[in-house]
């Protein structure tokens, strides 16, 4: 499979051929000449499976959902959840979430003092 699948979602040779030239002149597969092998296929479908889901420092992406729960334990929670950050309990984007809730909440908490 690898990039081929693309052409059920409207991608012609051309344009696949260009994407898995790209694919592995950045992910250096050396033994990539423009023929597609058992190995190459398999990369390439090892990443399209992985790819959105785990960044390049290891950690998991998480979702847009993930991120609204992470905004509301920053926002409710705050200051307690950031204890657990190190502990990789939370995925990137609830990282993101709880950052901005509780930057949310601190904004609110100066409008109500000088408001």
């Amino acid at each position: 499979l690898g990039f081929d699948r693309l052409q059920e979602s409207g991608f012609n040779e051309e344009e696949i051929r260009d994407i898995r030239t790209q694919f592995h002149r950045l992910h250096g597969s050396a033994a990539f000449d423009g023929e597609t092998t058992e190995q190459t296929t398999a990369m390439e479908e090892q990443w399209m499976e992985s790819t959105g889901e785990i960044l390049p420092d290891g950690l998991m992406q998480g979702t847009y959902k993930e991120m609204m729960w992470g905004l509301l334990l920053g926002f409710f929670l705050g200051i307690l959840c950031v204890f657990w950050f190190r502990e990789s309990v939370f995925t990137r984007r609830h990282q993101m979430g709880i950052v901005a809730g509780m930057l949310i909440n601190i904004s609110f908490g100066v409008l109500h003092v000088y408001h």
